[in-house]
């Protein structure tokens, strides 16, 4: 018995480079990175990592619509010679994998978020090697087995473009509540472990009052933006029932209208109206603490000579996608 790959979905995209498009520079502290765990490497892996860094770069790939409106932005493979990639009928994906959906992905489990596939019609695809670029149109048909109305599609498609603005609000936010969360965090935790060494800067007790306070309101606002995780051992779902967190209620509605094609149901009207006033409530309070009350606090500090609170940066995006999974 033979098995094999199922052919990638959506249209096939062909183009030739007489050239092979040369790689980015690697950023310093990228390259650093990569410089230390080629060292920690085993001999056996030296060879693959070599050939690894003799590939080629990436030509940049843009979907736009009739109205001229940039859809999807993705890279291909750049070798020299005739490639071949695919465009999977779908915008840009409106977010970003959590760490847990990261690690779902990792093992088999979903896709992480996903933008809506487009409506049928002309769609314009741009291919861009260099400073060369080709353009092709694509025409994108329904499903004959789909039978929908054009009101109860326009209906369709205007609470998806509703939600797709939602999901990467929701995002965002997320991101820096959760940035905020951790460096705040990290900070206090090293405040109790160096209070009463004798050569390290005592903190003012107004600054970890504030400090503690802030912490608070953080938490707060981060349970309605990221699943707590459940420790090892944990025999089932905590007593106490908690809301899905905001991100993942507005994705899984998107997910929902984009799977079925046919108009809005009254439930999902219904949560859409109940998502609508959470998500802007929360989004204000995101932003409050993001450009209020973390300066405020990070003010008083830097007046006590006293390092400021940096946000944790965002986990980078993985699993689906990367260059690692394309090679298996």
């Amino acid at each position: 018995m033979f098995t094999a790959k199922n052919p990638p979905y959506g249209a096939i995209l062909s183009y030739y480079l007489k050239e092979a498009e040369p790689r980015e520079a690697p950023k310093k502290d990228k390259e650093d990175k990569d410089k230390k765990e080629a060292a920690e490497e085993k001999p056996k892996t030296e060879a693959k990592g070599d050939a690894a860094a003799k590939k080629e770069g990436k030509v940049k790939i843009t979907v736009i619509d009739k109205d001229g409106k940039v859809l999807r932005e993705s890279d291909g493979p750049g070798a020299a010679g005739v490639n071949r990639t695919n465009w999977d009928l779908r915008s840009d994906a409106p977010a970003e994998p959590t760490p847990q959906q990261l690690e779902a992905i990792a093992a088999g489990y979903g896709l992480g978020p996903r933008g809506p596939l487009v409506e049928p019609g002309e769609y314009t695809i741009k291919i861009k090697a260099g400073d060369k670029e080709a353009s092709q149109k694509v025409i994108v048909e329904e499903d004959t087995r789909i039978v929908i109305s054009a009101a109860d599609r326009s209906a369709r498609r205007e609470m998806i473009d509703q939600l797709y603005p939602m999901v990467k609000t929701t995002d965002k936010d997320r991101k820096t509540i959760e940035g905020i969360q951790t460096a705040l965090k990290t900070a206090r935790e090293q405040w109790k472990k160096d209070a009463g060494k004798p050569d390290t800067t005592k903190i003012p007790d107004d600054i970890v009052k504030a400090a503690d306070e802030l912490q608070r309101k953080v938490d707060a606002i981060a349970e309605k933006f990221i699943r707590e995780r459940e420790g090892l051992g944990n025999a089932g779902p905590p007593f106490e029932w908690k809301p899905d967190p905001l991100p993942n209620q507005v994705q899984d509605l998107l997910d929902d209208l984009d799977g079925f094609a046919a108009a809005p149901s009254a439930h999902q009207k219904e949560k859409l109206a109940e998502l609508t006033p959470l998500v802007n409530d929360a989004s204000m309070q995101a932003k409050k603490i993001a450009e209020e009350e973390l300066p405020a606090l990070n003010k008083k500090m830097n007046d006590a000579g006293i390092p400021h609170i940096v946000p944790a940066p965002p986990q980078t995006r993985g699993g689906r996608g990367s260059e690692e999974e394309s090679e298996q």
